[in-house]
């Protein structure tokens, strides 16, 4: 009595290994692409939030609200919500004050590999690699400030660059590929 074995041939296993091959180099690129574009992803989520809640407050207590993105040089940039208030020294001076949330965290750590690189009012340019705080502002009928935000982002020596555009009458960011300068 013969026993019969099934195995496979050379040519199915090539075209097996070929297979594997073809898809991996498919799907690879593409998921080392989408790494960075997570990431970034992560960061304008968190703007918008702090934009949303900075919106919301300023339409229902009727009052001037902003984002102050405060570059650091050794520890990471942050950005906080603030309120504008009298100056209890000088009640004809506003001062602004740290929001607090019961919900929300006001205040928002960038990432120590992620630096502010310029911010742009309009067409003007208020800081310029990691110089000096600046503001957007949100006044009590919900529009906010015009700009545009530069921020990159270096890992392993390798920098990508992404741009953040408020959309004024929606009051959220958008994330642009690269360093896009204001229209």
């Amino acid at each position: 009595m013969v026993v019969a074995r099934s195995a496979f041939t050379m040519i199915e296993m090539m075209v097996v290994i070929f297979l594997i091959g073809l898809v991996a180099t498919i799907t690879i690129p593409r998921i080392a692409y989408k790494a960075p574009q997570a990431e970034w992803k992560i960061v304008l989520d968190d703007l918008n939030n702090l934009a949303i809640f900075a919106r919301q407050e300023a339409i229902s207590n009727q009052k001037i609200y902003r984002l102050t993105f405060k570059p650091n040089v050794k520890n990471p940039d942050t950005v906080a919500v603030e309120v504008e208030a009298n100056d209890p020294e000088k009640p004809q001076k506003k001062i602004y004050l740290p929001v607090t949330g019961f919900y929300l965290n006001t205040q928002y750590e960038l990432h120590p590999s992620i630096k502010l690189r310029a911010f742009y009012h309009g067409k003007k340019e208020q800081i310029n690699s990691g110089e000096g705080d600046t503001n957007c502002y949100i006044i009590p009928d919900g529009l906010v400030q015009d700009v545009v935000i530069h921020m990159s982002k270096t890992e392993n020596n390798i920098e990508t660059k992404s741009s953040f555009k408020m959309l004024p009458f929606y009051g959220k960011f958008e994330l642009l590929d690269g360093f896009v300068h204001p229209e």
